[in-house]
């Protein structure tokens, strides 16, 4: 059993290829609406307001926000503590990346790629506003994982494999990502080796993530 998170780019391709990747290995694929639906069943809904927003200083002192990750926090590993299953964003690398069953992969591509991908995606004909929306996507993330969890989004210190999509095909990333993980799966760990399997995950909240992955969020 592994855990594979995927942090990714706007534009990058990182939602079809973390989909891709969990079909191929027959691992169990979540996203933000998955996790905000363990959310809602396990009753909070405020923690999308606190994450689609650039946090200031004060968000830090902020006990409702802070708790609000913290249960993210507790969300996450009680996906991963059930192992094959790939997560996609989140800050799942920062939440996990500690643990020996976990794949971390940062998935980017360079800006002009991104840009143009996400105005065909969406339709769009307006570069310099597409633009400033792959730019203000970037400074969201990069700010909430710095704030939150005191670490960089993009440090490829943070993971296992960085992969660059305006390099690589899709079919290429997704072969390495799976790759990777299948040698993960079957390297011995040390008896010292802490994993996901370990990780003590409230019973209400496991009945929340149960139900919910019994009835998967359908393909983006």
């Amino acid at each position: 059993m592994a855990v594979i998170t995927i942090s990714n780019e706007l534009g990058s391709g990182g939602v079809d290829i973390g989909q891709r990747v969990a079909q191929s290995l027959g691992y169990v694929f979540v996203d933000k609406r998955t996790s905000d639906r363990v959310f809602r069943q396990y009753g909070l809904t405020k923690f999308d307001q606190v994450y689609s927003t650039a946090p200031s200083i004060l968000d830090l002192l902020n006990s409702d926000n802070l708790l609000i990750v913290s249960m993210l926090n507790e969300i996450l590993e009680a996906l991963a503590q059930r192992g094959n299953i790939v997560i996609l964003g989140r800050a799942g690398f920062a939440v996990l990346g500690q643990y020996a069953d976990v794949l971390s992969v940062h998935i980017n591509a360079t800006l002009p790629d991104r840009v143009q991908r996400v105005m065909v995606r969406e339709g769009l004909t307006d570069a310099a506003a597409v633009e400033e929306q792959v730019r203000d996507d970037d400074n969201m993330h990069r700010k909430f994982v710095q704030r939150f969890y005191n670490r960089q989004w993009d440090d490829p210190a943070g993971f296992g494999l960085m992969l660059n999509t305006s390099a690589l095909a899709a079919d290429t990333v997704v072969k390495q990502i799976v790759d990777a993980a299948r040698a993960l799966e079957q390297q011995p760990l040390s008896k010292d080796a802490v994993t996901t399997a370990s990780i003590a995950v409230d019973p209400v909240l496991a009945d929340a993530v149960a139900e919910v992955l019994a009835y998967p969020t359908p393909a983006a």
